[in-house]
């Protein structure tokens, strides 16, 4: 008579912890569709934003160039209209870029081809591309990066990251107003930490919490420039896939510094990773 209650309770246990299993598999499964259903209507939310603001620099562009195309401007109006055209693609330029870049991490992954590259070389290659839009807005930037510095990550990654910072400060930067891009001490050996500072409206310590959140509310730039938000998200991303950072401070009214912690070309092995 014992083998059999032994029997059945053992039957019983392993029956209650087996419903137990599959509660908790349930309720992770649930979650998971809630977690799903969110980011679908998320992206559609995003497409919307940025079909939007794609149309809305296509529209702009196009009727500039027909403007210029008239014969009816002045020299220094002509060259105000096509200063603003090329702004406006520059901006739609990296919109595209920030949504390519996103749509492929999500597919494939994201993936590292590190090198030693020169960041002081590639940030003025991204500076002159930006230079339409800091003319426009008749912004100062000052690069007082050392003549050469080489660094240790991703070419793609690097360019990216720099271009998104440089984007986002004229964005939120006054006209006339100044943008300094340079080295500081918050690193440690084996880092080197990249300062980008403008002089703009700056941000709340609400609002700097959610800067790296995924399809947070996004704010209009001072000219009315517009922005999704996924070209943050992707920065810190490819910041820490480097195996360095990316972080802000910021006074509200007063301006942002971004500071992007990138390996340098003699890092240590045995610090792989950025510990801020």
């Amino acid at each position: 008579m014992i083998v059999p209650v032994l029997i059945f309770s053992i039957f019983l246990i392993v029956l209650i912890i087996y419903t137990i299993h599959l509660h908790r598999q349930l309720r992770l499964a649930r979650n998971r569709v809630r977690v799903l259903e969110t980011l679908d209507m998320e992206k559609d939310k995003l497409f919307t934003v940025i079909g939007h603001d794609l149309n809305s620099f296509v529209n702009t562009g196009h009727a500039g160039l027909r403007l210029y195309r008239s014969g009816n401007l002045s020299p220094e109006d002509a060259q105000f209209i096509l200063d603003g055209v090329e702004e406006k693609f520059h901006t739609a330029s990296v919109t595209l870029q920030s949504l390519l870049n996103w749509g492929k991490s999500l597919f494939k992954g994201i993936t590292i081809r590190p090198a030693t590259l020169d960041a002081t070389h590639l940030i003025n290659a991204e500076l002159n591309l930006a230079g339409p839009v800091t003319r426009t807005k008749e912004i100062t930037v000052i690069n007082s990066m050392p003549r050469e510095q080489p660094v240790y990550a991703d070419l793609e990654h690097f360019k990216f990251i720099i271009r998104n910072l440089v984007s986002n400060a004229v964005k939120f930067s006054r006209a006339q107003g100044k943008i300094v891009i340079n080295m500081t001490d918050k690193g440690r050996e084996g880092f080197v930490v990249i300062a980008v500072t403008d002089s703009g409206i700056g941000m709340s310590d609400e609002k700097l919490k959610q800067v790296f959140f995924p399809f947070g509310a996004s704010t209009d730039g001072t000219a009315k420039e517009k922005g999704n938000g996924i070209g943050l998200i992707l920065c810190r991303e490819y910041a820490r896939q480097n195996g360095g950072e990316l972080w802000a401070e910021s006074q509200d009214g007063i301006g942002t510094t971004f500071y992007l912690a990138v390996k340098s070309s003699d890092h240590p092995s045995n610090y792989p990773f950025f510990e801020r």
